[in-house]
């Protein structure tokens, strides 16, 4: 592991240790293009009470699978601390009464005698798109770029929506989708209308060893799309040899969301490429590098485009401990002051980065800073910041009092 890379992950850690994460809500509601009455689970990020930011948003099939569904939204929550994805909010869609029904588009010849209830994928994908989101954005801070994934039908169903609706979502996860339906025409069919969208959809398919029937056919739809997809498609897969049907989702929901949130994963920008004895412009040019790559990539998957202040306050620290650069430091906190002007946190970050360069009457401002944009914002004030304050401040009162 690469030197920069332990120390942020040091950093990350120490300041995630104390988030706990948001227990998913369970809302219930009369759906009218189902006519029944619907559950929908919705987890937040631990952060998303203390913040005023909106989030992309996952959208997770088969959500009454508790053990699932519980590892979707820890391993979420463990990718974004590392900033392999933004932070999300889940949206949990829970089975109605009849699965097969909802999941499958038409069934034809055999499928049909086997699947008498299939045929109501249509009807699912309007309830989720039409109402389900609707309702969660009203409610809840969202963003426009919203991932759909599915498991077995699941997965059948999310290939379904993006061979139908191509704009419906930014990305697609279909883990171990069932394409054998059918006499396995959605492999060919749906790769064809897929590859004909224009679409900017990033898709991830897979399957797994021990799923013959699945791995045959996802392979087969994973070559067609690979030899025609356009330039507008990207396109990902994964083959896990050793997994079973019911094995594939964790590893397929890590993957599938790391591939959908490349274009703004940090790992392997160039201050991944950072050592122990990099120089002050090494380092800036390194951060500027990541800047302008993360902005390019924030804009082709429609999120905002202001580089992560979690992971820039991170980038301060590291280079005022372990490089020991307090002036950097306080270059790096001051772009995150500029860009996060309503966080108290980037004042209190900055505060530390001037004491640190022996500028303690700066210190005190920005400690100042920190505490009344909090109140401004309606934030508690850290108790960390005000000890700061206290403490500069009782050490001026003195100052000037040995004044001869």
């Amino acid at each position: 592991m690469r030197f920069l890379r332990t120390i942020l992950l040091v950093f990350a850690v120490a300041s995630t240790a104390n988030a706990q994460s948001s227990p998913w809500i369970k809302e219930t509601f009369k759906s009218a293009k189902l006519n029944e009455e619907r559950t929908i689970f919705i987890a937040t990020p631990a952060n998303y009470s203390t913040s005023k930011v909106s989030y992309p948003v996952l959208v997770l099939l088969d959500a009454e699978d508790q053990p699932q569904f519980n590892a979707a939204v820890a391993n979420v929550a463990f990718l974004a601390s590392r900033v392999a994805i933004p932070d999300m909010i889940i949206v949990g869609i829970p089975n109605g009464k009849d699965r097969t029904h909802d999941m499958t588009p038409a069934a034809t010849g055999p499928t049909a005698k086997t699947f008498t209830t299939a045929g109501g994928a249509s009807a699912f994908a309007d309830f989720i798109i039409d109402e389900v989101l609707p309702k969660v954005r009203a409610k809840y801070r969202t963003l426009p770029s919203t991932v759909l994934a599915g498991h077995s039908f699941g997965g059948l169903f999310a290939l379904a929506v993006a061979a139908a609706r191509p704009n419906a979502f930014s990305g697609i996860v279909a883990m171990s989708p069932s394409l054998w339906w059918n006499d396995s025409i959605p492999a060919r069919d749906y790769a064809t209308a897929i590859a004909k969208s224009s679409s900017t959809t990033r898709l991830f398919a897979t399957s797994g060893g021990l799923e013959p029937p699945i791995a045959v056919t996802t392979k087969r739809f994973v070559a067609r799309l690979d030899s025609i997809k356009p330039a507008t498609l990207a396109f990902g897969s994964q083959y896990y040899p050793e997994n079973t049907h019911g094995l594939t989702p964790e590893p397929s929901l890590i993957d599938g969301l790391r591939f959908v949130y490349e274009p703004v994963s940090l790992a392997h920008s160039p201050m991944e490429q950072l050592g122990p004895t990099s120089d002050s412009a090494t380092i800036v040019k390194a951060i500027t590098e990541t800047e302008a790559m993360y902005v390019r990539g924030a804009k082709s998957l429609g999120l905002p485009d202001r580089f992560p202040e979690s992971q820039m306050n991170q980038w301060g620290y590291g280079v005022l401990q372990f490089f020991k650069m307090p002036k950097l430091a306080v270059w790096i906190f001051r772009k995150n002051v500029a860009s996060y002007p309503d966080s108290p946190n980037v004042y209190d970050s900055l505060g530390d980065g001037l004491l640190a360069a022996g500028d303690s009457t700066a210190a005190r401002t920005q400690f100042r800073m920190a505490r009344d944009v909090a109140v401004r914002v309606g934030q508690p004030v850290s108790a960390e910041t005000q000890k700061k304050l206290d403490a500069l401040e009782h050490a001026a009162v003195q100052a000037g009092k040995a004044k001869p």
